[in-house]
């Protein structure tokens, strides 16, 4: 009888553990661009990754965060052309700096994958 008990507070705590982690995993929080600076030009030297964001993701506008050199994070409008530039520029740099191992000078900031 006791066995039986066992193993009904066994799946008990069981379920309970995972309603809780589903619920803390459904809260996590986004990192999103509020609004794009339009206004002005990042020069491609100074960027060593970008990611993409898409509105109705968990944001509300797109856009591309470019990531500088000093890990520093800017937010520009995804659809201009000097933005797609810089966004080959460094797909460039990381296949450049992945064939040296990250040990040139160009490769100062730039994420290992």
């Amino acid at each position: 009888m006791a066995l039986w008990g066992d193993t009904k507070l066994f799946f008990c705590i069981l379920f309970i553990s995972f309603c809780c982690c589903t619920l803390t995993l459904a809260e996590v929080p986004v990192d999103c661009c509020l609004s794009v600076v339009e206004d002005r030009q990042v020069h491609k030297s100074t960027v060593a990754d970008f990611r993409k964001q898409i509105s109705g993701h968990g944001c509300s506008i797109d856009a591309t965060i470019l990531v500088t050199r000093r890990g520093r994070e800017l937010c520009v409008p995804p659809n201009e052309t000097w933005v797609q530039e810089v966004e080959d520029h460094v797909i460039n740099l990381k296949k450049y700096c992945k064939k040296h191992n990250y040990k040139r000078n160009r490769c100062f900031g730039v994420r290992h994958e």
